[in-house]
């Protein structure tokens, strides 16, 4: 449906790397509404509970069906042009909607990735960092160790030195 060709510029940079959305075109409708299913529903009910999965089962009969022939059950007249332009708009809006939480969701798919990538560069740096902690503790403590012999050495070379001018 969708193919990567735009970059977001919003979504572009250091932390987010550049971001391509997928093109967005809108598609064509040709299936009809059922009307049945839409008559049963509780619309009141979906609202009040906030019934997400309610609305996730119609959102594509409704987004995407073709109302330009659709009638009027009871006196068979066409449906209100104006009602049918509000019905139109609501659907593009849907339908653009959509395609907004899936760029989202890949959006956030990448950066999860990206996240877990530099969790793992964090954990390799820290373990690096421990690695040069310990090999510089152990560097201090040798030069500890080499300053004490070096001193005790000037030590016994002037008490040598000494004792042998006296001897």
């Amino acid at each position: 449906m969708q193919s990567p060709a735009t970059t977001a510029e919003g979504l572009s940079g250091p932390l987010f790397g550049a971001y391509t959305f997928p093109t967005f075109k809108f598609q064509l409708r040709h299936e009809s509404i059922d009307w049945r299913r839409i008559s049963t529903l509780d619309v009141d009910r979906v609202a009040r509970e906030l019934d997400v999965a309610t609305l996730q089962e119609n959102i594509a009969g409704v987004t995407f069906c073709n109302l330009d022939r659709e009638t009027c059950s009871r006196c068979g007249q066409p449906v209100d042009p104006v009602l049918l332009k509000v019905l139109r708009l609501a659907q593009l809006i849907i339908e653009y909607l959509l395609h907004c939480q899936d760029c989202l969701s890949a959006s956030v798919a990448q950066l999860e990735a990206r996240l877990q990538a530099s969790l793992g560069q964090q954990e390799r740096g820290q373990q690096e960092l421990g690695r040069q902690a310990d090999e510089l503790k152990g560097v201090r403590e040798e030069s500890r160790r080499r300053r004490k012999m070096i001193s005790t050495l000037q030590q016994l070379l002037l008490q040598t030195g000494a004792h042998s001018y006296h001897m």
